[in-house]
């Protein structure tokens, strides 16, 4: 689900996932940064095998090179969780702020924790005086 030359993850908008003639995908970007003009075409070296993919000089990276549909439909249902997780980590914190503010305006949760505090001291006292 990324692209193994800049590890980043593939995306539907900047790092697309594009399938050279030897079955590789990379994201365009990287694709077009290391492709090279020789007489008329345009050439990728395969990172990985070093098969090199030929198309048309006139036409960029990006418009002759199939985009790999099965990681496009992975992209989707990528998204669509890590917008529900960030959905889900707001909602959360919301509701930790919520119980945060109601703890400090009430006096109540102040007086308890030091009602706590006071047991534990004084049965340490105590403790200290029978011995």
């Amino acid at each position: 689900m990324e692209c193994c030359v800049c590890l980043q993850p593939y995306s539907r908008s900047e790092k697309i996932p594009r399938v050279l003639h030897c079955k590789h995908t990379f994201c365009g970007q990287c694709l077009q940064a290391i492709s090279r003009p020789q007489g008329g075409l345009l050439t990728v070296c395969c990172p990985l095998c070093r098969w090199i993919t030929c198309t048309r000089a006139s036409l960029p990276i990006p418009g002759s090179l199939w985009v790999n549909t099965d990681i496009w439909d992975r992209i989707t249902e990528r998204q669509d969780e890590d917008e529900e997780e960030m959905e889900n980590k707001m909602k959360d914190k919301q509701t930790q702020n919520n119980t945060q503010n109601k703890c400090s305006s009430s006096g109540h949760c102040l007086w308890l924790k030091l009602t706590r505090f006071l047991r534990g001291t004084t049965s340490n006292n105590e403790d200290k005086e029978k011995i």
